[in-house]
């Protein structure tokens, strides 16, 4: 999180602060890793560590990994995945509201002026994905399955195998909420 200070916006219609936060990957194995860069999300704690209340995922639509989302490291290599959300007013309440790229919604509150920690959850439960097609004629990636799919994939199909798995908390960051 580039910034250990953050405006809270004014109570206005519309009015958001953005707020940039992520995790950097290093692949600490010997050999060549994909990862991910597609699900991760914030998780919030108070001051005395009560962990912030969370109300999500919430979903209306989906969306799926495309081949950008994937990132090759190789041994020792690093990257920054960054993402954001916008502290807002909902009626008299503070919320923390956050998209994430699979189209989840996920909301956070009720903050007030003071200090918090924000760590990040970076997740992907799936070892290989293949692209897949729909038949619309939007392709995207989905996780590999062991069984081949009926006539609904392209003739050449790109698969992305070696994909790391897990979920990695990162350590909680301090910030600070000001008017």
């Amino acid at each position: 999180m580039p910034e250990h200070v953050v405006q809270i916006p004014p109570k206005q219609a519309g009015a958001k602060t953005q707020v940039q936060f992520g995790i950097k990957i290093t692949n600490n194995t010997a050999n060549p890793r994909n990862f991910l860069l597609f699900a991760a999300r914030p998780e919030f704690f108070q001051a005395n560590k009560q962990k912030v209340l969370q109300f999500g995922p919430n979903a209306n639509t989906a969306a799926s990994p495309e081949l950008s989302d994937f990132k090759l490291l190789m041994p020792g290599e690093s990257v920054t995945f960054l993402v954001e959300g916008s502290f807002e007013w909902f009626k008299s309440e503070l919320k923390f509201a956050f998209i994430r790229k699979d189209a989840t919604y996920w909301w956070y509150g009720n903050f007030e002026l003071g200090t918090y920690s924000i760590n990040v959850i970076y997740e992907n439960p799936y070892p290989a994905w293949e692209q897949a097609s729909w038949g619309d004629g939007i392709i995207s990636f989905m996780p590999m399955r062991k069984q081949p799919r009926n006539n609904y994939l392209t003739p050449e199909i790109i698969k992305i195998e070696d994909v790391w798995v897990g979920n990695i908390f990162t350590s909680p960051l301090e910030f600070r909420l000001i008017q």
